[in-house]
């Protein structure tokens, strides 16, 4: 791949992370996936907590099982900003202690309270499982936000991947439901279309980090038996009413094979007089910010300054 970045590509080349056998295991073991991550992550050196941020690990109870969320927040007393996050992991894996790498430095440089979801995965919970736990975790921000130290005013839904996806959704549905508190949308690489039939997911379809075979089954995995059902709340691009939604913040890689899909649903926003400012990292591939090197660093610099613009 001749434009990937050069220092990006051997982050990934010398990365134990990238080993793992994503595609054979999404087809015949997804949940092996999870447990060689977490072998991955108990050989890593634990990450020191810096000072001003309190970390906590909450559980929010439901009728039939209970939600975890991992809350990231700066010490004072100032209300700050509350972003509500999906981590990534194609519906099937992925924690929240995974990002953070990154929401230790973001809660503090932003000066933003960080509310990440452990939502259930599929295929042991298939759609809808992973929006409910969503929205029941949006109604416990607005209904805690001092808690939080947070503003309910200022309430923020993120997600990277597969977790954008659910935060695209939680929009939607959130719309719908008449519940407007999300003033802000901020997605990173999102899939949002699962029939796979864009440009570059035939163009890219074997990338690194993502390839065509792999989102064709966290697909399966995360609707289930869908036949004859309808994918409303499931599909972002296939819905049908993307008026009214919250402004938006969407972006996308060069070289991952969802960047037709995320374009195109920008698009609709757009075509619906929704706010949406797209923005498109040259010589990426998918989540390609897990990745130390110069690029990564310079978007997340950029993800600062996005915060601090929009609420402070």
């Amino acid at each position: 791949m001749n434009n990937i970045d050069l220092e990006l590509a051997h982050a990934l080349s010398t990365s134990e992370w990238t080993k793992i056998a994503y595609d054979d295991l999404l087809k015949t073991n997804p949940a092996q996936i999870r447990i060689e991550e977490a072998q991955l992550a108990s050989r890593e050196a634990v990450l020191p907590r810096p000072k001003g941020l309190e970390v906590e690990n909450r559980i929010v109870k439901q009728e039939n099982h209970s939600i975890q969320l991992r809350i990231y927040r700066p010490t004072g007393k100032v209300k700050k900003p509350i972003l509500l996050y999906f981590h990534g992991g194609g519906f099937i894996f992925g924690t929240s202690e995974q990002y953070d790498f990154l929401f230790y430095r973001l809660a503090i440089d932003a000066q933003i309270t960080i509310v990440s979801v452990d939502y259930r995965l599929a295929p042991e919970h298939p759609f809808p499982a992973a929006l409910h736990d969503g929205y029941a975790a949006l109604k416990w921000i607005k209904a805690n936000s001092n808690l939080l130290g947070g503003d309910a005013n200022k309430i923020m839904v993120g997600g990277s991947s597969a977790g954008g996806t659910i935060a695209l959704s939680l929009s939607h549905y959130s719309r719908d439901l008449g519940d407007n508190c999300i003033q802000f949308l901020y997605i990173l690489y999102p899939p949002t279309d699962n029939r796979l039939t864009s440009n570059s997911m035939r163009k890219l379809a074997h990338a690194p980090m993502q390839t065509q075979e792999s989102a064709r089954w966290m697909w399966r995995h995360y609707l289930g038996n869908t036949r004859g059902r309808s994918l409303h709340y499931a599909v972002p691009l296939r819905e049908t009413n993307f008026k009214d939604l919250p402004p938006t913040h969407l972006v996308v890689c060069e070289l991952d094979p969802f960047i037709d899909e995320g374009l195109a649903y920008a698009k609709r926003l757009s075509e619906n007089n929704v706010e949406v400012h797209v923005q498109q990292i040259q010589g990426a591939v998918h989540a390609f910010d897990f990745f130390e090197c110069k690029l990564s660093e310079e978007f997340y610099r950029q993800q600062v300054d996005l915060f601090k613009y929009l609420f402070h």
